[in-house]
């Protein structure tokens, strides 16, 4: 028999660098998005490890050109899974549709997408067999974020968008989105012929996209298509929201080529044909949703996949979440793995901080609920509270240190306290510097 190759069910893209939520964390003197540390493991190897447990062997990581020669020394020097990864590299002002537009000739099949920021203890076949049973055109994670134990705010200040989410309760089928720029905003609009399909209609603000999408194969070629027309930047703002419309506007359909996208997929692939008798458009569209007989139903099918409560869920997008989900993982790492807690520091360490390998800690100093990386030096009669301490960092004598993230190879000089502070990569904070809620970065020219 001839011999043939196996086509991968799923390929899989990982946005790497997207967000400016994590500044100063990701300026060039630290390091990419990608490989800011989650208790001392670079934030992609999360996405990673959850792509090898989904069975699925391709992967594209897409990054930002600023970072990309770090994360690329990554991915072909230190990376041990199975995956086989390439990389593509964008310009820093692509947005996430138009990547993916960008690789379109690499995807052959449907798609994986998510963010190198989504940390979950979701197992990978829950969600992928709901796409598999339910064939839709897209399914997408929602989650409620937990809200935590408080901690820092962080002094970056990420604008946030409240989104409604509108679920068919009956069927789980995402049938509403709406963002808000108003964090506090309780009003949305609904259509009456909406309501009228879908009766039994769960809408939340309290939900949050998870930026984990699996997507039909034609959508790609839709967001080709339809970016010579109009800004089609933001598969979050941009790709979902037409794919949800385009379940109810027939005339929205047709005009952005939604339906001719379906009908050419359907085309190459016969056993989808009976499905394209949906779709024929010979009768004239009225001015809303319905054909003149009422008998039009769009091939666009979105799925909304909700995270139970129980799972954990998490991004690392901005500081405050940076913050948390490094606490979660905190807690949840085995000790006996933690290279740093040997006897020598475990008694200054309390059960809820990581230490890294190589890091030394002098008399008299304590660190809670921290995560403190490899190859630090810390002096005497430090404290360290609910703080992140990257790699070949130095802390001095006497320094008090709460809720603030030092980058690596910086230096808090001697008698410094810090609270709610991020340091970025390189910097020295001089003797005595009293700091709270600050950014403590070098100029850089532009």
């Amino acid at each position: 028999m001839p011999y043939r190759k196996r086509v991968p069910e799923f390929q899989a893209v990982i946005m790497a660098g997207y967000g400016n939520g994590l500044y100063p964390l990701t300026e060039e003197s630290n390091m990419p998005k990608a490989l800011l540390p989650i208790v001392n493991q670079p934030m992609i190897s999360y996405p990673l490890a959850w792509l090898e447990s989904s069975g699925v062997t391709d992967v594209i990581v897409v990054s930002l050109t600023s970072g990309s020669k770090k994360l690329g020394h990554y991915l072909d020097r230190v990376y041990e899974g199975s995956l086989h990864i390439t990389m593509e590299v964008v310009d820093d002002n692509t947005g996430t549709a138009d990547a993916l537009a960008s690789i379109r000739d690499k995807i052959k099949t449907d798609f994986i997408v998510m963010s190198c920021d989504l940390l979950t203890d979701l197992i990978p076949h829950q969600v992928l067999d709901m796409h598999r049973s339910e064939d839709p055109t897209v399914t997408a994670l929602f989650f409620e974020p937990n809200k935590g134990e408080g901690g820092p705010s962080g002094s970056s200040k990420v604008k946030e968008v409240t989104q409604f989410v509108g679920i068919d309760a009956s069927n789980s089928q995402l049938v509403y989105l709406n963002n808000s720029d108003d964090m506090d905003s309780e009003e949305f609009s609904l259509r009456l012929s909406l309501l009228s399909k879908h009766p039994v209609m769960n809408i939340s603000r309290l939900l949050q996209d998870g930026h984990l999408y699996v997507f039909k194969r034609w959508v790609i070629d839709l967001i080709v298509e339809v970016s010579h027309k109009r800004t089609m930047a933001s598969i979050k703002e941009h790709v979902l929201p037409l794919l949800v419309k385009s379940q109810h506007q027939r005339v929205l359909a047709d005009r952005e080529g939604v339906t001719k996208a379906v009908e050419a997929s359907m085309a190459a692939n016969p056993n989808t044909q009976k499905l394209a008798l949906s779709l024929s458009t010979t009768q004239p569209p009225m001015d809303d949703e319905e054909t003149q007989n009422g008998e039009w139903k769009s091939a666009v099918n979105c799925k909304a996949f909700v995270l139970p409560k129980e799972v954990h869920c998490g991004r690392a997008n901005t500081i405050p979440n940076y913050f948390e989900v490094n606490r979660y993982y905190t807690k949840i790492t085995d000790k006996v793995r933690n290279p740093g807690a040997t006897n020598q520091v475990q008694t200054q360490v309390g059960a809820d901080s990581l230490i890294g390998d190589d890091t030394k800690i002098g008399d008299r100093s304590s660190v809670k609920k921290s995560t403190i990386g490899s190859h630090i030096t810390i002096g005497k009669n430090v404290k360290i509270v609910n703080s992140i301490v990257m790699d070949h960092a130095i802390i001095e004598d006497n320094v008090k240190l709460e809720g603030c993230i030092i980058c690596s190879g910086s230096k808090v000089c001697e008698k410094s306290a810090l609270k709610d502070c991020e340091v970025g990569g390189g910097f020295r904070v001089e003797k005595e510097t009293t700091a709270r809620n600050e950014q403590l970065v070098d100029f850089q020219e532009q």
